[in-house]
């Protein structure tokens, strides 16, 4: 039996004391780890370091604190919608509807812009070389399969189809790079983390079993989906038809800046902080959306180098940056749920002392009958 505030061991021998700061130090070191991991793992982690201390020790060793940190790091890394498999549930049912909504709108644009290469440049006999052209063609098409399966309840086969499009989208990322569209590729690296992330999604839904997905997250799925791509032709629809060029086209995207992109989308993630059931998704929201603003944007470039010089670097840059800020809001998320979690124990502990009355006892300053 190990004391954990710094009280004693037993063992063959007699009494083993265990200092108070060597505690202090682990429970400090177990701080490190996401708050819902350590809610349910930090009493048992507590008492197999109290168990395995060495007579005398009063500090972590380095091997341990090393041991610690590395799995602290895991579990940050491993788990950005969450550490349990209900908070992960959560996010993941909102990513579900949120990722293709948005998806859709760059598939479409890719696959149409596509067919126009292979129907009117090169001719209704010709051959495309898309995989030079458009490099992220491939990816999207397996994409739209994957979610077209996961709709239709066949969740091995759309996952499969999601890993292969996200194995296409890095192969295209490569063959841009590989032929000096370095440019290309940095516009495109989000998208391929995004459609990355539709597959980390399938396979955490499946790692916490969920089974068939209900008809409603399929429907509101659907119709989030078509919602976008209407909503997109028709915002772009007169400017298109001024400039005489197809829905498509990027050329009616132009008053669409990273600072007008930026402040809707932190509002929408602000609000989904607040609630509960939607918080878990909003660091992966919060990386995607920081790598497409800033892919749009000249960030990375200063005013005497062309905006459309890119390198290896910047692609790179671009994703680390996402990566970045999705663990920062990870840490946010999990701070929030311990604030919460604080506040609801706090609570009940008022509530058994008497200091905060139930639904039907009397509320401070009210009468009461003598």
């Amino acid at each position: 039996m190990s004391g954990h505030d710094g009280h004693h061991d037993t063992d063959a021998a007699g009494p083993v004391l265990v200092a108070p700061v060597l505690v202090r130090d682990y429970r400090r070191l177990l701080r490190l780890f996401p708050y819902t991991y350590r809610r349910a793992h930090e009493a048992e982690m507590l008492g197999h370091l109290v168990d395995g201390a060495r007579p005398g020790q009063s500090r972590p060793t380095r091997a341990e604190r090393w041991d610690l940190l590395r799995a602290a790091a895991r579990e940050w890394l491993l788990a950005p919608l969450g550490p349990s498999p209900r908070q992960r549930r959560a996010g993941t049912g909102l990513l579900l509807v949120v990722l293709p909504a948005v998806l859709v709108v760059m598939a479409a644009r890719v696959l149409a812009f596509a067919a126009a290469i292979v129907g009117a440049v090169l001719g209704p006999s010709g051959h495309a070389p898309l995989l030079t052209t458009v490099p992220t063609a491939s990816m999207w098409t397996l994409w739209l399969a994957a979610v077209a399966l996961t709709l239709a309840g066949a969740q091995r086969v759309g996952l499969a189809a999601a890993v292969l499009a996200a194995v296409a989208g890095v192969g295209g990322l490569a063959v841009s790079l590989g032929a000096g569209s370095s440019y290309a590729a940095y516009l495109d690296a989000p998208w391929v983390a995004a459609v990355s992330v539709y597959a980390g999604v399938l396979a955490a839904r499946r790692a916490c079993r969920v089974g068939p997905e209900p008809w409603t997250l399929r429907a509101a799925t659907l119709g989030a989906m078509a919602l976008a791509v209407g909503g997109f032709a028709a915002a772009t629809a007169a400017d298109a038809a001024s400039f005489g060029v197809p829905w498509w086209s990027g050329v009616a995207l132009s008053p669409w800046t990273p600072p007008a992109l930026a402040a809707p989308v932190v509002l929408l993630l602000g609000v989904a902080l607040l609630w509960r059931r939607t918080r878990p998704a909003v660091p992966v929201l919060g990386g995607l959306a920081l790598a497409g603003v800033l892919s749009r944007s000249t960030f990375f470039w200063s005013g005497t180098v062309n905006v459309q010089t890119a390198d290896l670097g910047n692609v790179l840059g671009l994703l680390a940056l996402a990566a970045a800020a999705m663990l920062v809001l990870t840490w946010v998320v999990n701070r929030l749920d311990e604030l919460a979690e604080v506040r609801a124990a706090h609570r009940s502990q008022l509530a058994a002392a008497g200091g905060m009355p139930g639904r039907g006892g009397p509320r401070p300053g009210a009468p009461t009958a003598v």
